[in-house]
């Protein structure tokens, strides 16, 4: 875990140091921490997971309202059990938002890989949408409050103890900044 909190702090510190120059370049930056709700999964015993997610990336804006860029971040679950399942997915995203001033109402979708952290577990593919609300704090920040899906699909070694596979969706709901 202290892998993945250098890993986060290295990659906050970047983007905050990308803010001063994202007026030129109207690039955001942001930054999110999530709790995530299981939803469904694909295992037949019906397990319960929680779960917590972070995230850091950057977006490029095409126009006033719409923009792609990519984000770095850790999500945890954790097993009614005490099994946990760590991982670092790399995203790409995509965002519209309703407000050319970038407060008020976003729709953001994102997909990508998600990398081991520790051995439990092989790859995984990450997917989902959401939606945003942000309040302007100041002229270059805005505190967003966000809700949406999250996908995750948990893909194990062949030599490892548990043979299967499985898949699953969380309820993402969060506070998040933006750096404008």
């Amino acid at each position: 875990m202290k892998i993945a909190a250098t890993i986060l702090f290295i990659s906050a510190i970047c983007m905050l140091s990308l803010s001063a120059q994202s007026q030129q370049r109207r690039l955001i930056n942001y930054t999110e921490v999530s709790a995530l709700i299981q939803n469904s999964t694909s295992l037949t015993d019906n397990s319960k997971f929680s779960g917590l997610r972070t995230r850091t990336g950057v977006t490029k804006l095409l126009d006033q309202h719409m923009g792609i860029g990519f984000a770095l971040g850790t999500d945890n679950y954790r097993k009614a059990n005490g099994a946990s399942y760590n991982t670092l997915p790399i995203t790409l995203n995509a965002s519209y938002y309703l407000n050319p001033d970038l407060i008020g109402l976003k729709v953001d979708v994102y997909g990508g890989y998600a990398v081991k952290l520790f051995n439990n577990l092989n790859k995984g593919l990450t997917a989902g949408a959401g939606l945003s609300y942000s309040f302007s704090v100041n002229k270059g920040l805005n505190l967003g409050l966000q809700t949406g899906y999250n996908y995750q699909k948990f893909d194990f070694p062949t030599n490892f103890k548990i043979d299967n596979s499985f898949d699953l969706g969380s309820i993402r709901l969060g506070i998040g900044l933006t750096f404008k």
